[in-house]
């Protein structure tokens, strides 16, 4: 795969919004860590952002009301940057067959809100 210098070179990104009680902070920013270096390796940008402000202005909507993060919750936001969508297609299929990967997912799973689900999304760029 080719590797991606910035992510002004991506043209295809995928977000993914999750929430997580607060008391799980470390261990989910050490997986995030880890999770960023492996899919690197592997030529795709993994940015991590965390939702700093639960307010907007009026008639907006905070993110944090969309995922109905509770007052001890946190919101995580995750872009991974590809070259293209083809590049994004053959780094998932690889991903699929990774121990580590599924390993990671798994954990991922138990430092989330229980029940709670991840919001995710694929854009091109214009």
């Amino acid at each position: 795969m080719n590797k991606i210098e910035n992510n002004y070179n991506a043209t295809y990104v995928e977000f993914m919004v999750s929430r997580s009680p607060k008391k799980n902070h470390e261990a989910l920013l050490k997986l995030e860590k880890k999770s960023a270096e492996m899919f690197r390796r592997e030529g795709v940008q993994y940015d991590l952002f965390l939702l700093s402000n639960g307010t907007s202005w009026e008639g907006f909507t905070n993110i944090s009301k969309m995922v109905s993060a509770s007052e001890d919750e946190e919101v995580w936001i995750n872009m991974l940057s590809y070259k293209d969508k083809k590049n994004r297609d053959e780094f998932v299929a690889k991903m699929s067959d990774n121990k580590e990967c599924q390993e990671g997912y798994e954990q991922f799973t138990k430092l989330i809100t229980p029940g709670s689900e991840i919001i995710t999304g694929e854009f091109s760029r214009l």
